[in-house]
């Protein structure tokens, strides 16, 4: 497991042995199980999760209906930064859709550590900057896009959702019925 999370760091910043002996040591590892939650809307959220393998959906209720938000497949990093800075409940639910493999550690610990090693704060802004970036060009799609050029853009940027990611939840993503997605999905392959 340390073996991706070295990998999924460097891809932001390389650090030296030691800190990634340092980052490393914040971490202990869980296990979640297919439909699990790694946090719940109304929980108080203090931990940096890393999720080494699986899937994970994030998602938000409203009106009795689930709005899916992101997918996360391992390797990568999962909290709700919001919740954690502001120590208020979190909004958000995040559910394990294939059983994963995670690592946790408490936001105040990497704090901790950012102090000491300013590098690891340099692999956060990047990381930080890139979730930025994914979640400007997501709300562009919403402006601009129609739900067809919403759904082949996933397609092309992330096949991997579209593959192994149920419809419902797909349609939810790009805030759309099912229906409308079926109907989407059939228009496409019509075509072809």
């Amino acid at each position: 497991m340390t073996h991706n999370l070295r990998i999924f760091l460097s891809r932001f910043a390389l650090l030296s042995d030691e800190e990634l002996e340092a980052f490393l040591a914040i971490f202990s590892p869980i296990s979640i199980k297919k439909l699990d939650h790694l946090f719940l809307e109304n929980d108080m959220v203090s931990s940096i999760y890393f999720a080494n393998d699986g899937i994970m959906r994030g998602y938000y209720n409203k009106d009795n209906s689930e709005i899916t938000t992101n997918f996360y497949f391992g390797p990568t990093m999962i909290t709700d930064l919001i919740a954690v800075r502001t120590k208020k409940p979190t909004l958000m639910n995040i559910q394990a859709l294939q059983h994963s493999n995670c690592m946790v550690a408490q936001f105040s610990d990497l704090d901790q550590l950012v102090e000491q090693y300013p590098n690891i704060e340099l692999v956060f802004f990047k990381f930080l900057e890139h979730l930025y970036l994914f979640g400007v060009m997501r709300q562009h799609s919403f402006i601009f896009d129609t739900p067809q050029e919403r759904y082949l853009k996933l397609f092309g940027e992330r096949p991997k959702v579209v593959a192994e990611i149920p419809q419902r939840y797909i349609s939810s993503y790009l805030g759309i019925k099912p229906e409308t997605l079926s109907r989407i999905r059939k228009r496409i392959f019509k075509s072809l």
